[in-house]
């Protein structure tokens, strides 16, 4: 894959990351009335008096989940396109 699909997998990562934190539904730890979001390791809590938290290795390892997750997803549609195109 080309350099720049690679940034884009890595901005749609981040945005499928951020935008999968926020779900209440998804995973949120409620403690003592802090909240910490994140899929699959907490990497934002956001605590009762209003101020956040920022854990870096939470997010590092959800943001490397998510892109492996992305990059074989989009090599899988690449692969069956071109055996749906090529018959």
């Amino acid at each position: 894959m080309k350099k720049i699909t690679h940034l884009i997998l890595f901005i749609i990562s981040i945005a499928i990351m951020i935008g999968i934190s926020f779900i209440p539904a998804l995973q949120t730890v409620t403690t003592n009335g802090d909240q910490y979001l994140g899929i699959p390791a907490f990497w934002l809590v956001i605590y009762t008096s209003g101020s956040f938290g920022f854990q870096w290795a939470g997010f590092l390892l959800n943001l490397l989940v998510i892109y492996v997750i992305v990059l074989v997803v989009t090599k899988v549609y690449q692969l069956f396109y071109r055996f749906i195109t090529s018959s």
